[in-house]
């Protein structure tokens, strides 16, 4: 598989997961965290008006406190704030408390009738709603049949309360969150009795919306009603919507995306009621958030999937920062203006999965090129050449390359017919002496070993790190060579062994360099006529009685110099005459 190949083969993995996490919600986690950050930024900066804002009558602890029956024995004391409120004809009221489930009429006589009668005569001048709330089993809570019977069955409704994964309570759904798929909610028929004809709402309550929400405390409407304040009830309450709810500090709590109650400013930790009026402010303006078209996502989706390609640096990173930032200012616009839920957060992680996927994926070629680099030429290189390579500072070409390079031809003389009247453990011993030192020299002239095979040595100079004078490199690793023999020809002799004698042919010229063999053996090797003739020089080194012979592009390099000797034109087998040059190591003067 070419290169290219890979690239799109690995775009298609990235696209198929991206789609598919987007599909199983893996990137929900963030599209919340950044709605909730827009919600916040919005009410903090371009708070959307509500034209006739929602009223809260709250029945909080003070109300509670002030009156000495429990709330389930409420009925007097809520049928007096149903009698201000029909001085008061507002809108709509919704009634949020958990009305009586029977009669109390056996604990005194016609008790429930002040509760009765003021939801008969609110019913005449204004919509009254009653909600239906849960149980502490989590059930339906039944409320008693004359109760309902007085407002009819068409103005009860079940309280909505969609909460998310993180338990933060941002959709209204009324087929999900609902008691019955058929049912339209509390909140809708308050909606629905005000002129808003929708058959079902879903979508996302719009957070940015109105005020902080303040509240009537019950004892205060209480107040107004028992001393006929009509003034007031009217001032507060006419032709407006009206929700009564309980407010209390540790109930019917529910965390928000934004801190909601202006009451409680520090905490998004809000009463349940406040849920129901946000969710009526929402239906009341523009209506519930929609998320954008399923289909156009994806598409988005996709496109952030082109991230994948291009090299990582810090150009990319800019360019992701960039689109991230496109995406939240994108987002916060349409949340604002047309009350759409741009995919921001998903589409900002389809983007880093892409983005990380490649990075991963480049980080997987460097390890694999660095493993290859260091098979290929640990041993072979001097190690700090090594070091360069792995960082990168010294580019070795794998793959094939042309490069001008010196290369050297190492032959112990006579060593097969030696090596025969030898034991074999004497005979590798002998060796790995010779290779020790000649390797050594090699390495610390900035050479390249290329093959140990038998008695011979091949190595160049020039590659894979670049070298001013590759020649004359070549040949002071030559004369090192030389020195190190003479020191294994000491012991040699002084144990009564014969010692070593070599020919060394040098020669410069273009080579095609790259790695060669399979994943199990590997080698960086220099192929090309250069090898040929140096190996032919190095079988005339005998025969000159010269231990190095060069040509004379080697001579030429270092003009000459330390003893370089003329030796004349020379027939080479599958190349024209050449000049060839002979050289007995002294210390290689700087020309």
């Amino acid at each position: 598989m070419s290169k290219q190949q890979r690239i799109f083969t690995g775009f298609g993995c990235v696209l198929i997961a991206a789609l598919a996490f987007m599909y199983l919600g893996f990137f929900d986690g963030a599209e919340r965290a950044l709605l909730d950050a827009e919600f916040r930024y919005l009410r903090a900066n371009y708070r959307q008006p509500v034209e006739k804002d929602v009223v809260v009558i709250g029945i909080d602890e003070a109300t509670l406190a002030a009156q000495p029956e429990p709330f389930a024995l409420w009925h007097p004391h809520l049928g007096l704030i149903l009698k201000g409120l029909t001085v008061a004809k507002p809108a709509v009221v919704g009634l949020d408390i958990p009305l009586p489930v029977r009669s109390f009429n056996f604990l005194i006589p016609q008790y429930d009738r002040p509760l009765l009668e003021g939801i008969e005569g609110l019913s005449k001048v204004a919509p009254v709603v009653l909600a239906q709330t849960l149980d502490d089993r989590g059930n339906q809570r039944i409320i008693f049949p004359p109760y309902l019977a007085t407002v009819g069955p068409d103005n009860v409704g079940p309280v909505i309360v969609c909460r998310d994964e993180d338990r933060v309570v941002r959709r209204y759904d009324e087929r999900e969150c609902s008691f019955g798929p058929s049912r339209r909610s509390f909140t809708n028929l308050m909606a629905q009795r005000l002129g808003i004809k929708k058959t079902f709402w879903r979508g996302f309550i719009n957070y940015g919306l109105g005020d902080a929400v303040t509240y009537i405390p019950g004892s205060k409407v209480l107040e107004w009603s028992d001393r006929n304040d009509n003034a007031s009830l009217i001032a507060a309450f006419r032709g407006k919507p009206v929700i009564v709810g309980q407010i209390q500090p540790f109930a019917d709590r529910f965390p928000l995306p934004v801190a909601l109650a202006a009451f409680e400013p520090e905490t998004r930790l809000s009463p349940g009621l406040l849920i129901q009026v946000q969710a009526l402010r929402s239906m009341l303006g523009e209506g519930l958030i929609s998320p954008l078209s399923e289909s156009l996502a994806l598409v988005l989706a996709a496109a952030a999937s082109l991230f994948w390609f291009g090299a990582g640096g810090w150009r990319k990173l800019l360019l992701f920062a960039i689109a991230v930032a496109a995406l939240i200012v994108i987002g916060t616009l349409l949340l604002a203006r047309e009350n759409v839920q741009f995919p921001a957060g998903s589409l900002a992680s389809v983007a880093f999965l892409a983005l990380a996927a490649r990075a991963a994926y480049e980080a997987f070629l460097k390890t694999r090129e660095q493993y290859f680099l260091r098979k290929a030429f640990v041993g072979y290189v001097n190690p700090r050449v090594l070091r360069k390579i792995l960082r990168g500072s010294i580019h070795a070409e794998l793959s094939g390359t042309r490069q001008r390079v010196c290369v050297m031809f190492c032959n112990i003389r006579g060593f097969t017919s030696r090596a025969e009247r030898m034991a074999p453990d004497a005979v590798i011993k002998l060796l790995n002496d010779y290779f020790s030192g000649a390797v050594s020299a090699v390495l610390k002239h900035e050479g390249t070993t290329s093959k140990l095979s038998g008695d011979r040595l091949i190595a160049f100079f020039g590659a894979p790190q670049l070298l001013a004078n590759p020649e004359k490199n070549a040949l002071e690793a030559s004369q090192e060579v030389l020195e190190n023999l003479a020191r294994l020809n000491e012991q040699l002799i002084a144990r009564g062994m014969e010692p070593l004698t070599l020919g060394i042919g040098l020669h410069s010229g273009e080579v095609v360099l790259g790695r060669v063999g399979t994943l199990l053996h590997l080698e960086y090797t220099a192929i090309g006529n250069v090898l040929n003739v140096a190996s032919q020089l190095e079988q005339a080194a005998a025969e000159l009685d010269y231990p190095v012979v060069c040509t004379a592009d080697v001579a030429d390099a270092v003009n000459r110099a330390g003893g370089i000797k003329d030796l004349g034109e020379r027939a080479l087998y599958g190349n024209p005459a050449m000049r060839v040059f002979g050289w007995r190591p002294r210390l290689l003067s700087t020309p």
